[in-house]
């Protein structure tokens, strides 16, 4: 029996029985599947999945747990620096445009929480802001404003405008990851106070778009 003919039906049952564990996988549909090894992304929450699959297919599977390569201490597949800039763009000015999340917001850890960004627009002119149908933030330390963790998995990217008209407030979707960037924090942001920062793209027409970014807005982790 092949590497692929053991792994074909585990793929199945955690794609069928455990729905948002893996993040991007081959399709145990396909009979003959590539040669080994197998690329497999887990959600952060799926360290002991991971460990499993480890210790059954060792070399022939090639795992990543949110964003950091399983096991600890593999080197990853490309460097994990440009996870932990900083977000590009100056910060929004004061007279541009205030912006609030739309409530609290409380994740479990390793979790992926659906909330709002309220955007109100300060400026004379229409604020045109790029999404894909919702904003992604980053999870920041609060204190050093440095980018901790966020979003891991695919998004769909059709172009979706939020424009919001002088003196105007929209609530804009945002999507807010737990998924850890940096190994000594492990696979998830740990429970604890954290902050996020939103990345926007102002585009203000085909040519011209500006990446600007939110204050930190307060995140609270829990266990």
């Amino acid at each position: 029996m092949t590497v692929w003919d053991e792994l074909r039906p585990i793929l199945a049952r955690l794609r069928d029985g455990q729905r948002g564990t893996l993040l991007e996988f081959p399709d145990p549909r396909d009979q003959e599947g590539q040669p080994p090894p197998y690329q497999i992304v887990l959600a952060p929450t799926a360290v002991a999945i991971a460990e499993d699959l480890h210790r059954r297919f060792g070399d022939g599977v090639r795992l990543t747990v949110g964003r950091l390569p399983y096991p600890p201490g593999r080197p990853p597949d490309r460097p994990l620096d440009h996870l932990i800039v900083q977000p590009p763009g100056e910060m929004l000015g004061p007279g541009e445009a205030a912006v609030r999340l739309d409530g609290p917001a409380t994740v479990r850890s390793g979790e992926t929480l659906r909330h709002a960004l309220l955007v109100r627009n300060l400026t004379g002119r229409v604020l045109p802001i790029a999404t894909n149908g919702n904003l992604t933030a980053v999870v920041v330390d609060p204190q050093t404003g440095q980018v901790v963790g966020g979003f891991a998995g695919a998004q769909t990217m059709p172009l979706i405008m939020f424009s919001v008209a002088p003196g105007n407030t929209e609530r804009i979707p945002l999507l807010i990851g737990t998924a850890s960037f940096r190994p000594d924090l492990g696979y998830a942001v740990p429970p604890g106070s954290w902050g996020i920062l939103v990345p926007l793209d102002l585009e203000w027409d085909p040519y011209t778009r500006e990446r600007r970014r939110t204050p930190v807005l307060p995140l609270t982790i829990t266990a």
